[in-house]
């Protein structure tokens, strides 16, 4: 018995195998008049791209480069000529950068700088260029200080032609919706220039002082929602105006003998209260392509010292990401307008007037070449990708060009075509794995080039300003 049920069970399965249809219930479909199975001659039939056509016995060439037209070889050809420059050095930097990713410099170079694991680290910073000249420091920074969303800063920096900074920083969650910030700061400049008041100031009347800021404030921000931010801050702040060091020459003295500005050989101590009102839209820092930042400000400083000085200060700012044709090239604009209104009894001192300083750089001029009570200026930047590591949102490369317009002013009336200065010139970002990690950049004015080195930014910069460490007088 055992054998008849083995071979039924054999004989069953042979039947399954060789008659599927059979077994399943169901005959298998026909094959498709456009198979490419039997009945189909080569070259016809369906394929994964569509139907195949019949072969034909002639050919149709279609020429892929056509000529251009005469119109649009006439604007072609000039756009060619004049961004022969700066497509040459973007060539040029993208093979040195290919040659020292191919020879794992890069990497090596990544492993040193890249941001280490647990709440502390420490950054090596560097600058190069403008009044300062060379220089270098430390920052160290806690992610984790007294909980798991409070940090807090320790930095220091020095250059070559003494100018020194310290500051510590620290912000605290106040809330699901708030953040505490406190800061404090020192700084001094032996070669801060002085050139006189106002946009019509020669370059001739180059003078230097020495500038020395302290600083102790703290500020409380609460998001309001839909982008909406809103900061209130109280700063302390002493600034000093005095005869600069015998290797900055010509100092102030000399060349403005007889009509020295308002405040100079006097340290000037008070309080500024502010409020500030934000609309950010903007994800990360690194290669924002949309949204932008739209902030109002007004301040209120009263003078501690012996003499009547209190002055509100106002400002507004607007700044927007575009991307133009291509995916990450993007179109960065910034234009803002400050004014500083005396309501005191005595001169403003000139030490606290707006100047073409960080963030407010007229970037082909060196630092404090302009000093007024107003500021206006629009800023633009080019940016797209020079190189990246692996995909187009890893650290890299950015290549951009610029162009800042703008001047100073003591009265509204001032403010005119003839007045305004044009800088222009070209740089490269450097973006790290989250943010931005520093700018090296080239501009170029009627009066001068300037070329600089920077960790930070005159883009996204009014974030963390105490904690950061920038440099709170004259108020933006």
């Amino acid at each position: 018995m055992t054998t008849s049920r083995v071979g039924t069970s054999a004989l069953l399965t042979l039947v399954l195998v060789a008659s599927p249809g059979i077994a399943w219930g169901q005959a298998l479909p026909a094959p498709s008049p456009d198979s490419v199975s039997a009945g189909s001659p080569p070259g016809t039939g369906a394929s994964y791209w569509g139907i195949i056509p019949p072969a034909a016995d002639s050919t149709t060439v279609v020429f892929g480069n056509t000529g251009m037209p005469f119109w649009e070889a006439t604007l072609v050809w000039p756009y060619r000529v004049v961004s022969f420059p700066v497509r040459a050095v973007a060539a040029g930097l993208g093979a040195s950068i290919d040659f020292l990713d191919r020879t794992n410099t890069l990497r090596r170079v990544g492993s040193l700088i890249a941001p280490r694991t647990g709440p502390f680290g420490v950054l090596v910073n560097v600058q190069a260029g403008g009044l300062a000249g060379l220089g270098g420091g430390l920052t160290a920074e806690h992610t984790a200080f007294l909980g798991p969303d409070n940090r807090v800063r320790v930095a220091g920096r020095t250059t070559t032609r003494g100018n020194h900074q310290v500051h510590i920083g620290a912000d605290f969650a106040a809330g699901p919706s708030s953040r505490f910030e406190v800061g404090l700061g020192w700084r001094v400049r032996p070669n801060a220039r002085y050139f006189g008041l106002g946009p019509g100031v020669e370059e001739g009347a180059e003078s230097f002082f020495r500038h020395e800021t302290t600083w102790l404030g703290a500020s409380l921000s609460r998001q309001l929602g839909s982008g909406f931010s809103l900061t209130g801050d109280a700063i302390a702040s002493a600034v000093e105006a005095g005869r600069s060091d015998e290797d900055a020459s010509p100092s102030i003295t000399s060349v403005f003998a007889g009509e020295l500005p308002a405040g100079f050989a006097e340290n000037s101590q008070g309080i500024t209260l502010g409020l500030s009102l934000v609309h950010d839209d903007i994800e990360g820092t690194g290669r924002p392509g949309r949204g932008g930042i739209r902030r109002v400000r007004a301040a209120y400083f009263e003078g501690l010292d012996q003499a009547d000085v209190a002055f509100w200060s106002f400002r507004g700012e607007a700044q927007q990401f575009f991307t133009l044709w291509y995916p990450r090239h993007v179109l960065a604009l910034r234009g803002y307008m400050s004014w500083i209104g005396n309501v005191g009894s005595d001169p403003l001192p000139f030490q606290r007037l707006m100047t073409n300083d960080d963030p407010d750089l007229l970037r082909g001029y060196r630092d404090f070449r302009w000093r007024g009570r107003g500021m206006v200026a629009l800023s633009a930047e080019y940016r797209w990708p020079l190189w990246v590591v692996n995909r187009p949102d890893s650290p890299g490369l950015d290549l951009y060009l610029l162009a800042d317009i703008g001047q100073v002013y003591n009265d509204i009336d001032e403010i005119s075509g003839d007045n305004l200065t044009f800088s222009y010139g070209a740089g490269v970002r450097i973006i790290g794995s989250r943010d931005f990690v520093a700018r090296v950049e080239y501009g170029r004015s009627e009066e001068q080039a300037v070329w600089r080195l920077r960790f930070d930014q005159i883009f996204q910069f009014s974030k963390g300003g105490l904690f950061n460490g920038r440099v709170p007088v004259p108020d933006r």
